[in-house]
């Protein structure tokens, strides 16, 4: 009998396998609080009597095994009656909140959206560095890998400390990269919240010197700003020719923070689209120039249904839209069940009820840029409340807590390299991490590829201003020519002189030599200078962190 029971698992398939691993994670999570499913259930009803939403079913097991899964009022009924988290919950049932910023971060957009990056964990888990150099920077570009190690054999680990939130994430969409050439679609920018009024322009016609982060009716536009009245101010397209949405401050648009820090990445700016009038009246809209309604109109309605409308239409999607886009997504994370028809998108915009899978709550959440906590807030739920984080006996619960991960020393937390990234630039978008590789078109991202900047940088190329760290690709070390191309879509080269010395620039081969071109005029597209050098090529430059906080 044991033979054929052995023999019977071995023939089960990939997917029945998984589902068998997770009635077991189940059933230890719940051993580790002396419970059983069938107690379990039980507490359920007694606590929730008269929401049977809430009801965990005798035959949970059963229904993992033939591929349900729970919903997300059933999870809150977990949380409560064995005091673990909500989002540890999720993890056992594979979703990790933190694919939710993930995928906002990798999706194109025709509209520019938040990044929920308030789900990435504060227990978020890094590398720990040790910086070689003390605390102090190198003061010419250099490569990580010359700056930084790792600590011992063995992978260590280091948890940054928690502090508070004073910044917005945004995906640049096609509609804002068309009207700011300096901005490529697909950037992802750091927006300050603590706005200060001395960075918006005063007088009349003057334009603002940084970008805003502005909430009207149509959605959320990265834009300067320019002054036509008081408390009255205008969009500034500097290549489109539409007419400039005008609104007044704290009425028909309020300003969400000030743009400090751009995450460009190349995979994405090679995707820069053409101002055709066609695509700039698609992106415009109907509504883009007309008068908009007070700022309260669309703010006070907390309806399920019409909070996703909302959302929708300031995504700039139709149904059918995005629909394709969910199964883009569905295939990102392989699997079908996070693809939503037209059907059921219009129907969850119809009705006020919570989607069956908690699959489709994901897909919303990341399709149309809204917030996972508003999304769950609109249906009366919430996902933080007083559960305690699976640690210990339940690591199978999260992955990243290794017991082979030492620990680290009060002294060693000061000299890591990301405590002191947090410490001089705030906030860390942690949720870059997993999106980085893709989004730069590498398989992997080591110390070799990136590089810091340092304070006497050779960056021959605007879209390089301000630059923090670069991003290469050392695979790529043949350089093309890009005079046909529009400046930000040119593809961008570290070199090395002789001296070991290292500039960053776009550059091409002419009559066997190297040749670099140099922009003196960053406002302008004009002809750029040729400049022959003695270099070799260390790799295109695939991705750029630069400073946007003191503009030219």
């Amino acid at each position: 009998m044991l033979h054929r029971h052995g023999f019977a698992a071995a023939r089960l398939s990939p997917n029945a396998r998984k589902r068998a691993a997770l009635v077991r994670a189940v059933r230890e999570l719940l051993g580790t609080k002396n419970l059983t499913l069938y107690k379990a259930a039980a507490l359920t009803r007694m606590r929730f009597p008269n929401q049977p939403a809430r009801h965990i079913r005798p035959n949970l097991y059963s229904q993992l095994r033939s591929g349900l899964s729970p919903t997300f009022e059933q999870l809150i009924a977990l949380s409560e009656v064995t005091g673990y988290r909500v989002r540890d919950w999720l993890l056992v049932f594979g979703f990790s909140l933190d694919m939710i910023p993930r995928l906002e971060a990798l999706m194109s957009r025709p509209r520019t959206g938040l990044i929920d990056h308030d789900l990435a964990g504060p227990e978020t888990l890094l590398p720990f560095l040790h910086c070689r150099l003390g605390h102090g920077t190198a003061a010419a570009t250099t490569p990580l890998s010359l700056i930084l190690e790792q600590r011992g054999p063995k992978a260590t680990f280091s948890p940054l400390p928690a502090i508070p939130r004073t910044f917005l994430y945004a995906k640049i969409g096609a509609r804002d990269a068309l009207s700011i050439p300096e901005l490529s679609l697909g950037s992802i920018v750091r927006a300050d919240t603590r706005v200060q009024a001395s960075l918006l322009p005063r007088r009349v016609g003057e334009a603002s010197r940084h970008y805003f982060l502005v909430e009207n009716n149509q959605g959320i536009h990265c834009t300067r700003l320019r002054v036509i009245g008081p408390n009255r101010f205008a969009f500034t397209a500097s290549k489109l020719s539409f007419t400039e949405p005008q609104f007044e401050l704290g009425t028909e648009a309020r300003i969400l923070g000030v743009i400090d820090l751009e995450f460009r990445f190349r995979s994405s700016t090679r995707k820069q689209p053409t101002p055709t009038k066609q695509v700039v009246a698609a992106l415009s809209g109907p509504g883009e120039s007309a008068r908009s309604t007070r700022m309260e109109a669309h703010m006070t309605s907390q309806r399920p249904g019409a909070l996703l409308r909302r959302a929708r239409l300031h995504a700039g999607l139709s149904f059918r839209c995005a629909s394709k886009r969910s199964s883009e997504i569905a295939q990102l994370l392989g699997d079908p069940r996070y693809f939503a028809s037209p059907g059921t998108l219009s129907d969850y915009e119809a009705g006020d009820t919570l989607p069956r899978h908690i699959h489709k709550l994901f897909t919303v959440s990341i399709l149309y840029s809204l917030g996972f906590r508003a999304l769950l807030s609109s249906f009366g739920l919430t996902l933080d409340g007083t559960g305690s984080p699976a640690t210990g006996s339940e690591s199978f619960v999260s992955q990243d807590n290794s017991s082979d991960h030492a620990p680290i020393t009060d002294e060693e937390q000061k000299d890591s390299f990301f405590d002191a990234l947090q410490r001089q630039f705030g906030e860390l978008p942690l949720f870059l991490l997993g999106a980085v590789p893709e989004l730069a078109g590498l398989s992997r991202v080591s110390l070799r590829d990136v590089f810091w900047v340092g304070r006497e940088p050779k960056l021959l190329h605007p879209s390089l201003r301000g630059a923090l760290f670069l991003l290469v690709n050392h695979r790529k070390k043949k350089p093309s020519s890009s005079l046909e191309l529009a400046l930000s879509e040119q593809p961008l080269y570290l070199l090395q002189d002789r001296d070991g010395l290292y500039l960053a620039s776009s550059c091409g081969i002419e009559r066997g030599r190297l040749t670099v071109f140099t922009y003196p005029d960053s406002a302008a597209h004009t002809q750029p200078l040729r400049q022959h050098v003695d270099a070799e090529v260390v790799g295109e430059i695939v991705g750029v962190a630069r400073s946007l906080s003191s503009p030219p």
